[in-house]
């Protein structure tokens, strides 16, 4: 069995980081909502795009450091390994960010998996060639299909209800926000303990 899992907010918590962030950088204060969501609504209802833009490149590149795994999720796909599972990160995001400081985004994500273990040489972890960063979502559902991937586990609902995506792999839809869903080509799991309920692990 082949699986292939997202990265940005499906490995990788960024629960309160961009607040945080963004606080420090005196971008917004301290009254706006927590999530990624209204950090990003408060910003752009100001007409200040590009703040957000920078934003996003200081927390996935520098800053990256402050998000977590998300609960359970390197129990599950430790488990999955040693069951046998072929399992890939296959994301997409820029190798350097639009606006701001030039971190290697790419790099920088690969350390954090390394440094929480997900990935590396030993028993139980995924292989450093077994990650995939794509540059476009395109180029994603491409190496989603390439890689024959029997599921593909995401949070955004584009990449399952692009055309092109591969018609063979089921899609888990990772929705943490219990909002309501139009996807008619994935299942709904809400947390990585119904993940792992999906390949029977507990």
């Amino acid at each position: 069995m082949i699986v292939g899992i997202d990265f940005d907010n499906t490995i990788a918590n960024y629960a309160g980081v961009f607040h945080k962030v963004g606080v420090a950088e005196g971008w917004l204060p301290k009254s706006v909502g927590l999530t990624k969501i209204d950090v990003k609504k408060y910003l752009c209802d100001q007409k200040r795009e590009r703040d957000w833009t920078r934003l996003q490149g200081l927390v996935y590149g520098s800053e990256i450091h402050k998000a977590k795994p998300y609960p359970d999720a390197c129990h599950i796909i430790s488990e999955m390994i040693d069951r046998g599972v072929d399992v890939f990160i296959i994301s997409h995001k820029t190798q350097h960010p639009v606006l701001g400081s030039p971190h290697n985004l790419h790099q920088a994500a690969m350390k954090w998996l390394i440094h929480h273990g997900i990935v590396g040489e030993a028993a139980g972890k995924i292989a450093t060639e077994k990650v995939f960063f794509n540059e476009t979502q395109e180029e994603k559902i491409k190496c989603i299909s390439i890689l024959k991937c029997d599921f593909f586990i995401d949070d955004l609902p584009a990449i399952f209800n692009s055309p092109h995506f591969p018609k063979q792999t089921n899609g888990l839809h990772f929705n943490t926000s219990f909002s309501a869903s139009t996807l008619y080509s994935a299942t709904e799991v809400k947390s990585w303990q119904e993940i792992g309920c999906e390949f029977g692990i507990k």
